[in-house]
């Protein structure tokens, strides 16, 4: 059964992401530049409850990312499923690592979303994304990060990088600190995205909470609020746990 979930789940997520992508595109070259934003975030929407729905997640939110002004947001990494669950919650723009934009299909589905592309290993890709960062938060959007830079299994949040606090710093934004908590729990290692989202697919649902806090207070520095950011993130992630297991009972 797990098996033939899985097939049917990879391949609804597939046609899933074709259809949608195939309409954006022909709708968007029939609209004036002005309401394209708009055109984007309402397939951007429909998108990922779609994909959220499909792979079986229920989520338990607490909180909410209603700004209306321009902020970082920034979150404990597990699986690819983060991904749709931030963008859901925050229609946001996410900050993604620089080899999707070359994948088929969800390669040219992020770049039409706007994503921030990011190869840590290249200072100049990495200064180029700060400055990205910082622009859109200036303009008013919200900018989602998962600053350990990689995902990691279980509810521990490993250190966090500081480039992306180090991007609005003086601009006066809100950051946002989230905790993401799995249940069964979900790791997305050292395999494939696509061997990755099998393996989400064959489970019968996979529960999510999420614990949104509130605005970080002012630092001293970015190392200050890197630090503090990712202590926020951990206690969020307790938090998150603890709804879980409140949830099982």
């Amino acid at each position: 059964m797990s098996k033939l979930r899985a097939f049917l789940r990879t391949g609804g997520f597939v046609g899933w992401s074709a259809g949608n992508l195939a309409a954006y595109e022909a709708h968007r070259m029939v609209t004036t530049e002005e309401v394209r934003p708009a055109l984007l975030a309402r397939y951007r929407d429909r998108f990922t409850q779609g994909v959220l729905r499909l792979f079986g997640t229920e989520l338990l939110v607490r909180g909410a990312l209603d700004h209306e002004q321009g902020a970082l947001v920034v979150a404990n990494h597990q699986s690819a499923l983060d991904i749709g669950v931030m963008l859901a919650l925050s229609r946001g723009v996410l900050v993604s690592r620089h080899d999707v934009a070359d994948w088929p299909l969800l390669g040219r589905m992020a770049k039409h979303g706007n994503t921030i592309f990011v190869d840590r290993d290249d200072r100049r890709s990495g200064a180029a994304a700060l400055r990205e960062i910082r622009r859109r938060v200036k303009e008013g959007r919200i900018v989602v990060a998962f600053p350990e830079g990689g995902t990691f299994p279980g509810d521990s949040v490993h250190e966090f990088h500081p480039g992306a606090f180090a991007a609005v710093r003086s601009l006066g934004a809100p950051i946002i600190p989230v905790g993401l908590a799995y249940s069964p729990a979900v790791h997305y290692g050292n395999e494939s995205f696509a061997k990755h989202m099998s393996k989400v697919a064959a489970r019968p649902g996979t529960r999510i909470a999420v614990q949104i806090g509130d605005p970080l207070p002012d630092a001293p520095d970015a190392r200050a609020t890197t630090e503090a950011a990712r202590a926020e993130v951990e206690r969020l992630v307790r938090q998150a746990r603890t709804v879980l297991d409140a949830a099982e009972r």
